[in-house]
């Protein structure tokens, strides 16, 4: 059997007023449709336990339309798709339960909280213009070209900022490049002054993009907040505020991209902290005295820390170096994260430190930055672990 990889292609579109102004009409309706559903569901299992299931929530579509006939402005498997992503909701939630996580069920969606319709059996592949069903043609710009081989597989309408794109989830027959020899390894320790510390000394400082554009969102959302809502000022703002995170959110992954290519073209073999973001940036438990009186549990300072880390992306820069290490015939490995930064790369010594000292020092002499010592010791049980007897 062939493999096969998934890849999406996106590309900018320039829909007229008009398609624009029925496309959010289908959004609208889209999203009645899913909390209409979610409220079927609650409501059946709330009055006699039973549970409503994706096809009998399809299968009832044709007598929803004939009673809101306004449905018939939307694609039939576009409507089919909302009801699948209710559906697929219920299962995260169900499979969260079962393995004893944090469960979230699903949610009612707010107006604008629907910003996507699917077409899941869309074969068309992109050209200067496009035609979706329901909307007609659609100027696109096709910056690149989809390999020849590539099978499209759906379309995606989707609005971000204001601006519009139609997204192509294809199939690509998996040609990874053969195994090269892994020479150079590196170990790198990620942090919040340098965005990554190599073990050959080579360090990116991080880029900071939130933190930058702080005092601009500050001010757009208190203007916000005064405007009256659902005014033509409201939304003006609520336009700015949304352009200002989108920009922030296309330069974090161009620097994460550019950043993973530079270190692929150094070395082969790449190890990293095997860290657990999610609950690096969970908040602080309450503290309470014997009275019941809460005290204070640095909650201030620890909301700092979890912006920085969120602004930083280490997750999703594991996640792209990762793929792009398997495509080039490259390895990344994780490895145990305890006591990098404190145990000497040199003598192997555990030195304790705070987060504010920023220099190791070992009383066998070796004095280092804090993260080179952590992106030696990345490097060194990295090494060890490929080199131990299976």
């Amino acid at each position: 059997m062939d493999l096969v990889i998934h890849r999406a292609y996106k590309y900018r579109i320039y829909p007229t007023k008009a398609q624009v102004s029925n496309v959010e009409n289908q959004f609208s309706m889209c999203r009645h449709l899913y909390n209409r559903s979610l409220a079927e569901r609650t409501d059946a299992y709330e009055k006699d336990g039973t549970a409503v299931t994706y096809n009998q929530q399809q299968n009832s579509l044709p007598e929803l339309k004939k009673e809101r006939p306004w449905y018939k402005g939307v694609y039939s498997q576009v409507l089919q798709d909302v009801l699948r992503r209710l559906d697929k909701g219920y299962q995260a939630f169900f499979r969260k339960v079962g393995a004893g996580g944090k469960p979230g069920f699903p949610k009612f969606r707010k107006r604008g909280q629907w910003k996507s319709i699917t077409y899941p059996q869309y074969r068309k592949r992109p050209d200067s213009v496009i035609t979706v069903p329901k909307i007609g043609r659609v100027r696109l710009v096709c910056h690149r070209e989809l390999p020849e081989n590539a099978r499209v597989k759906t379309l995606t309408i989707t609005r971000e900022a204001g601006k519009w794109f139609a997204c192509f989830p294809a199939e690509l027959p998996f040609t990874a490049e053969p195994e090269q020899n892994l020479t150079d390894p590196l170990g790198i320790d990620l942090g919040l002054i340098d965005f990554f510390y190599a073990s050959d000394g080579s360090h990116v400082p991080v880029p900071r993009l939130l933190r930058k554009k702080e005092k601009q969102l500050g001010r757009l959302q208190r203007r916000l907040a005064k405007a009256e809502k659902r005014s033509e000022k409201y939304h003006k703002i609520l336009k700015a505020v949304r352009k200002c995170h989108y920009r922030i959110k296309c330069r974090r992954s161009d620097f994460l991209h550019k950043t993973a290519n530079d270190l692929l073209k150094k070395s082969g073999l790449i190890f990293y902290e095997d860290l657990r973001i999610s609950d690096m940036i969970r908040r602080p438990r309450p503290k309470q005295d014997e009275d019941g009186k809460y005290l204070p549990n640095n909650a201030s300072a620890k909301a700092g820390l979890n912006k920085s880390l969120a602004d930083a992306g280490w997750g999703k820069f594991i996640e792209i170096l990762n793929y792009k290490s398997r495509h080039l015939g490259k390895k990344t490995f994780a490895v145990p994260p305890q006591y990098t930064s404190q145990k000497c790369s040199a003598c192997g010594e555990i030195v304790k430190k705070s987060l504010a000292v920023r220099t190791h020092r070992c009383a066998c002499g070796f004095v280092a930055n804090r993260d080179l010592n952590a992106a030696l010791n990345i490097l060194r049980i990295g090494m060890d672990t490929l080199q131990a007897p299976t």
